[in-house]
């Protein structure tokens, strides 16, 4: 009985899931998909962006994924609303996906009494507004990456407000800080951060990887090794959000990841299930 009830679970996990998932991207007839991620440090450290190209080619190496980013240290959204930066590319280029990415924790003001009402809280709200329905008017869909928090009542508070957020400006939600706290409690021993401001392991930005990747393609990718051609971007680099981050490459400061085995994606991928289960 119990197995039969797992197996029912599993079923309508899957199903939520794909139900969920940004229509037409993971059947779309041999175009590139193309992602834009827009954030700071959270985004930039250990390279996101590549880690996500390569999750997907270990699914499948002849699907074609390409990725920009705009990034800079401590940076706000609508600091790269204002500069107009992203919106320029996202006229001048097909893109798929948008991956909005604000101030580590920032969006808990919204569940805070006494900072809701704050022009910080209220501003970076409409600037999430803003840029879904810039994008929507381009065909690009928006995914809001929610981050973390010091402990579980701020990591809740964070959750609430992505869910509510994405809910209120027709995006999807990507809540890589409850995927954390599924990966604390199966494997108590993870190294999840490298610093006091919560900066992310390569674990946990693969993590990242796999929730985004669960929220475009429609499904779980399977747990495969993953081997990297390149070395991944180290916290103290400082990329300039004016420009791509893909011109800045040789000039930021790398750390040296080899590869990611298939018991690690497993446990990976198994946080990543149990946190899109429990925040539909």
């Amino acid at each position: 009985m119990m197995s039969l009830l797992r197996c029912w679970t599993r079923f309508w996990i899957g199903c939520w899931i794909a139900l969920t998932a940004l229509p037409g991207l993971a059947h779309a007839g041999g175009e590139p998909l193309r992602v834009v991620f827009v954030g700071n440090s959270y985004t930039y450290t250990n390279d996101l962006p590549m880690l996500f190209r390569a999750l997907v080619h270990s699914q499948d190496p002849a699907r074609d994924v390409e990725t920009e980013a705009f990034v800079t240290p401590g940076g706000y959204l609508n600091e790269r609303w204002r500069e107009g930066v992203v919106q320029r590319y996202l006229k001048a280029n097909r893109v798929d996906v948008l991956v909005l990415q604000e101030a580590g924790g920032w969006l808990r003001c919204a569940d805070h009494p006494s900072l809701r009402s704050s022009f910080a809280c209220t501003d970076s709200l409409r600037t999430h507004k803003r840029y879904a329905e810039f994008a929507a008017r381009l065909g690009v869909r928006t995914v809001i990456f929610g981050t973390w928090g010091a402990d579980v009542r701020e990591q809740a508070s964070i959750s609430r407000v992505t869910r509510r957020l994405s809910k209120a400006v027709d995006a999807l939600p990507a809540d890589v800080g409850d995927a954390i706290l599924a990966l604390r409690k199966l494997d108590p021993e993870a190294e999840l951060f490298t610093d006091r401001i919560l900066h992310p392991s390569p674990e946990v930005s693969m993590l990242a990887a796999i929730v985004l990747y669960a929220r475009i393609e429609g499904w779980l990718p399977q747990a495969r090794e993953i081997r990297l051609d390149q070395p991944l971007i180290s916290v103290a680099a400082r990329p300039d959000a004016r420009l791509p981050l893909s011109t800045q490459y040789g000039a930021l400061p790398r750390m040296q990841v080899a590869e990611f085995s298939p018991e690690r994606m497993q446990l990976l991928r198994q946080a990543a299930e149990q946190s899109l289960a429990d925040g539909h």
